[in-house]
């Protein structure tokens, strides 16, 4: 990448910024995607770190696309969602290690600030490409007063309980929640693989207590009315304090007005 007035030329970039991030470095267009960003932007990933402003972004920039290069990355978007100042992209990063196929649920948010600054945030486990997780620090400070849907907010309070019963009535019949493993667990008859899933994050009702099960502080969100992106920092899992780290979660309300889906993109282990 030259450091020349070549990086004042227009992008040839078009879209949503978290739409076009990991095409454009999946297809040897690094250099447009350095160009959409500015010179103010800032990109924080779990594997490659976080690095603000040029050249330094170009260059780790780059070193992402020849990652990605090398071990054959391709991506497959899933779903979108804007906000009021930022817009998230679900999809699937399919990599290749020694003849290894991995495939990686992976969310992109693209946050726009005022003077034409933006923070491009990933969020993704890394155990599937590394064999372990990332201990990842949190990326945004808590806000309390960040607005989610009722369900959503219904469905949070009733984790930080430990109350699966109640988690459970958040769902409609049929629901299914993701994983960041990118396994899949469906509601069948108010129990099945998604009750069989929250009971294990969370103590048997013989000893449950109050703050018993897992505890998110709310970041920020992007919401269309239909699907709410929430940012977030876990700070218990299982009734035990952890160290903070930074989550995603995105939830689809379904036309019963509960939860058709849930997609949960952290690297907690549970």
């Amino acid at each position: 990448m030259q450091d020349g007035p070549d990086r004042d030329a227009p992008s040839g970039l078009r879209g949503w910024l978290s739409d076009v991030y990991f095409p454009a470095l999946v297809s040897a267009q690094a250099d447009q995607l350095v160009r959409r960003l500015g010179d103010r932007a800032t990109v924080d990933d779990p594997i490659f770190g976080r690095t603000t402003g040029m050249p330094a972004l170009a260059r780790y920039l780059e070193e992402i696309a020849a990652w990605l290069g090398k071990h054959s990355g391709a991506f497959d978007k899933v779903a979108f969602v804007t906000g009021s100042d930022r817009d998230v992209t679900e999809g699937t990063l399919s990599l290749t290690f020694e003849g290894r196929a991995v495939k990686v649920p992976v969310a992109v948010v693209a946050e726009r600030r005022p003077g034409r600054e933006v923070e491009i945030r990933l969020y993704y486990s890394t155990k599937p490409i590394k064999g372990t997780r990332a201990i990842r620090s949190p990326l945004l400070p808590q806000d309390d007063e960040v607005a989610v849907p009722l369900q959503v907010a219904t469905q949070l309070d009733a984790l930080s309980h430990g109350d699966v019963t109640s988690v459970m009535a958040s769902f409609e019949n049929g629901a299914v929640l993701r994983d960041a493993a990118g396994q899949t667990h469906v509601k069948e008859n108010d129990g099945g693989p998604l009750r069989a899933y929250y009971e294990a994050l969370c103590p048997p009702a013989s000893v449950k207590t109050k703050g018993a099960g897992i505890e998110v502080l709310k970041g920020a969100r992007a919401d269309d009315g239909r699907i709410c992106a929430l940012e977030y920092t876990v700070v218990r899992v299982r009734g035990k304090n952890v160290a903070p780290q930074a989550g995603l979660a995105v939830y689809e309300r379904g036309e019963t007005g509960l939860l058709h889906s849930v997609r949960v993109y952290e690297d907690i282990d549970g």
